[in-house]
């Protein structure tokens, strides 16, 4: 079991987190909604209200404990969708994506305030003297970008997948689809995203991306170090 480095920021990390699962699965209803899924509106997939997912234990229990067990931000199971209201391909892909493109967006909203150029935090400072707020957003910000990475990869029933899916021949993609083969692909993603290799590519995209934002080695460094205080 993860070990959690200041139980307070734990819990508020753990709180931002569902918040941002909720958003993630409003955000595929609001797509499918204007893509066409008229259905998905009586059905109370507009709404921030997690009791009205289709599936609240994949789409918001599963992803918690899994953060809880291991500091892994696994994307819940997907907002029930009409696909076959949807007026394109185009649309079933875009439905796909918005929950990541959630994830992208939250991301930015955490890390821009811990911009250099706001200077609101001493990133040269001993971590003692960083705010619980500014390690709260960092933490945060570090969890929305592995979230998305981890999304987007295209194994079933992820959204990777499900972005690429109207595009693949139908036998082939029933056959990853259905069990057994579902279950092995997912397990086997499962294992290999608790390897430290992945952590590292993952850790390099993150840094790649702040630089490109203009922030600085240190500032980089901040934020990892935020979410290590965070979970331990």
């Amino acid at each position: 079991m993860l070990a959690i480095g200041n139980p307070r920021l734990f819990a508020a990390v753990l709180v931002g987190w569902i918040i941002s699962v909720i958003l993630h699965e409003f955000a595929h209803g609001v797509v499918a909604y204007w893509g066409g899924d008229y259905t998905i509106k009586e059905r109370g997939g507009l709404t921030l209200n997690p009791l009205q997912y289709i599936d609240p234990v994949f789409s918001l229990i599963l992803p918690v404990v899994v953060l809880f067990l291991g500091g892994i931000p696994l994307p819940g199971g997907v907002t029930y969708i009409r696909r076959d209201l949807l007026r394109s391909n185009f649309w079933d892909t875009a439905v796909s994506l918005a929950g990541p493109l959630m994830n992208f967006m939250l991301f930015i909203a955490c890390a821009l305030p811990l911009h250099p150029h706001f200077q609101w935090v001493d990133t040269k400072a001993s971590p003692q003297s960083w705010s619980d707020a500014q390690i709260f957003l960092a933490s945060m910000a570090f969890l929305q970008l592995v979230a998305v990475i981890l999304n987007l990869v295209p194994v079933p029933p992820l959204d990777g997948f499900q972005a690429i899916a109207p595009y693949l021949p139908e036998d082939l993609r029933l056959k990853v689809t259905t069990p057994p083969l579902s279950n092995l692909l997912f397990f086997v993603y499962f294992m290999i995203i608790w390897q430290s290799g992945i952590w590292v590519a993952i850790i390099l995209i993150f840094a790649m991306l702040l630089k490109l934002m203009g922030f600085g080695a240190q500032d980089i460094g901040f934020f990892l170090q935020a979410h290590s205080l965070t979970f331990g």
